[in-house]
C-alpha cells in the first residue's frame, strides 16, 4: 500500500511540474486535434436561445449572442483599447428561408489592458422572434472582428414539432436581476444557469409549456448536495389559453451547492411529461471545468491515495462536497490565494480527454486519457500500422523530459486504443 502511495505522489508531482511547461495553448497545439478543427478565439462566442410560449400555437425564441472579450482584437489608441465587430442573428425555416435577420456595429472600449484578455467579461445583443410551433428551425450566429477580418460562425437546431403534442413543457429558465429591457420581464435577464458568480438574493426559475383545456398541476423537485429529488414547489392551473408561463422564486440558501438540479414535472389528463435545468453556481478556488461535483470526485481517481478513496466511501452525500474542497485544497499550490493552478490544470486535461479520446466510454476513462491526464501533452506523437494485413493501429506518445514513452493499440480499428503494456503509477 506504502509503493502505491508513493507512485501516485510521485505522479501528482509530475502533474504539478507540467503546469510549468505545458501552459493552457498545448492542449489545443498538440497532434492529438488533427482530426478537430480548432477554432480560432472570434468563434468562440455563445449562442443561446431561450424559448417562450406567447400563444397556444406559437413561441417566442430570444436569442442571445455573447462576445466574450478575449475572442477580440483590441488596438490601442490613446489611453483606451477598442475592438470593433459587426455581430448578426438569422432565424431560418423550412427551405432554409430567412424569417428574420438582425445586425449589430459596434465597438468595445477598456482602459485597462487585462480586460481585453477578460473570458469572463462580455458584450451581449439579442433578438426577439416569434414563430409557429410544429415546424423545425435553426438559428444562426455570425461575429466578424473589423480588424483582422476573421469571422466565427454558429447555429442552434430548434425543434418545435415537440409541442405539438399536449402537455408539453419548454426548457425552464433561469432569471437574473439586470437593469434593461432584455426580451423577457423588464429587469430580468435569462441565464444558462451555468457558474453564475453573483444572483443577489435568489433568482427566478420561469417554467412555462402548453396544455389542453382543463386543470394542471406542475411540481418542480430539487436535487443537490443537501438533498436528492425533494419536491420544492407545486401549483396547479387551467389550460384555459392553451399555454402556461410561472415563476418561481429560488432564494439564495437553496443554492449553495456547486450544482442545483430542477426537475419539472407536468401533469395533466394522466399524461405526465417533465424537463430538467441545471444551475450551478461559482466557487472561488473551483475549477471552471467542474460542473458536477460527483462527477468531479470519480476523475480524481487517478491521484487520490488509497486512504483518501477509502474516507469517500464512507461519507454521506452531503459530506463529499466539503470533502471535495478539502483535497484540493491540500494539493493547492498557492494556498494563500482564490485560484487552484494544479486543480484548474487537472480538470483542464480531463475535459481535453473527453473532448478527444471517447470511445466505448467517456474520454478521461480511456487509457489514453489517463496518460494525457497525469502527464499532459505528449512532446511526440507517432502514429503507425506495422502490417498492411492487420486492422490494428498504433500510437506512441514521447515524453523526453521525463523519458517515458506509451504505445497505444486499436484492436479494430475503431478508435478504441488501449496501451500494450499496462500502466501502474495511477490508482485503477
Amino acid at each position: 500500500m506504502e509503493k502505491r502511495y508513493m507512485i501516485r505522489k510521485s505522479y501528482l508531482l509530475i502533474l504539478g511540474i507540467f503546469i510549468v511547461f505545458n501552459m493552457r495553448e498545448d492542449l489545443l497545439s498538440q497532434g492529438l486535434t488533427r482530426n478537430k478543427k480548432i477554432r480560432t478565439n472570434v468563434e468562440k462566442f455563445s449562442l443561446i436561445p431561450f424559448a417562450e410560449p406567447v400563444h397556444a400555437d406559437s413561441i417566442k425564441i430570444v436569442t442571445f449572442l455573447e462576445i466574450p472579450f478575449y475572442s477580440l482584437q483590441f488596438i490601442k489608441q490613446d489611453d483606451l483599447f477598442i475592438a470593433a465587430y459587426q455581430a448578426s442573428i438569422t432565424i431560418k425555416g423550412k427551405k432554409r428561408i430567412d424569417l428574420g435577420h438582425q445586425v449589430w456595429t459596434d465597438s468595445i472600449k477598456v482602459s485597462d489592458y487585462s480586460e481585453t484578455q477578460s473570458h469572463v467579461l462580455n458584450r451581449k445583443h439579442f433578438s426577439t422572434f416569434t414563430i409557429p410551433v410544429g415546424e423545425k428551425y435553426v438559428v444562426i450566429g455570425e461575429l466578424q472582428d473589423l480588424d483582422t477580418r476573421k469571422k466565427g460562425f454558429q447555429k442552434k437546431k430548434i425543434d418545435l414539432k415537440q409541442y405539438q403534442s399536449k402537455p408539453s413543457l419548454t426548457l425552464p429558465i433561469f432569471m437574473l436581476n439586470l437593469n434593461g429591457d432584455w426580451g423577457f420581464q423588464k429587469g430580468k435577464i435569462p441565464t444558462r444557469g451555468f457558474r453564475v458568480r453573483e444572483f443577489g438574493e435568489g433568482i427566478e426559475l420561469q417554467v412555462s409549456g402548453f396544455v389542453e383545456s382543463g386543470e394542471f398541476s406542475v411540481g418542480i423537485y430539487l436535487s443537490n448536495s443537501m438533498t436528492s429529488d425533494s419536491l420544492y414547489k407545486e401549483f396547479k392551473g387551467y389550460g384555459n389559453l392553451g399555454f402556461f408561463n410561472e415563476s418561481i422564486f429560488i432564494p439564495s440558501s437553496e443554492l449553495r451547492s456547486i450544482k442545483n438540479t430542477f426537475n419539472v414535472v407536468l401533469t395533466q389528463n394522466g399524461h405526465e411529461v417533465e424537463k430538467n435545468a441545471i444551475f450551478s453556481t461559482y466557487k472561488p478556488g473551483v475549477s471552471n471545468f467542474v460542473h458536477d461535483l460527483d462527477i468531479a470526485l470519480k476523475q480524481m481517481k487517478y491521484i487520490l491515495t488509497n486512504q483518501e478513496r477509502l474516507d469517500l466511501k464512507r461519507q454521506s452525500k452531503k459530506k463529499k462536497e466539503q470533502i471535495f474542497y478539502s483535497l484540493w485544497k491540500n494539493r493547492d499550490p498557492t494556498p494563500n490565494t482564490e485560484y487552484n493552478e494544479l486543480m484548474e490544470e487537472y480538470y483542464g486535461r480531463v475535459w481535453y480527454a473527453n473532448e478527444h479520446f471517447d470511445a466505448w466510454q467517456p474520454g478521461w476513462e480511456t487509457d489514453r486519457g489517463m496518460i494525457y491526464i497525469l502527464f499532459g501533452p505528449p512532446d511526440e506523437v507517432q502514429s503507425t500500422n506495422p502490417s498492411t494485413s492487420s486492422s490494428s493501429l498504433f500510437q506512441v506518445w514521447s515524453y523526453y523530459k521525463v523519458s517515458k514513452q506509451f504505445v497505444f493499440k486499436d484492436q479494430n480499428g475503431f478508435g478504441d486504443f488501449r496501451l500494450e503494456t499496462p500502466f501502474l503509477g495511477a490508482g485503477l
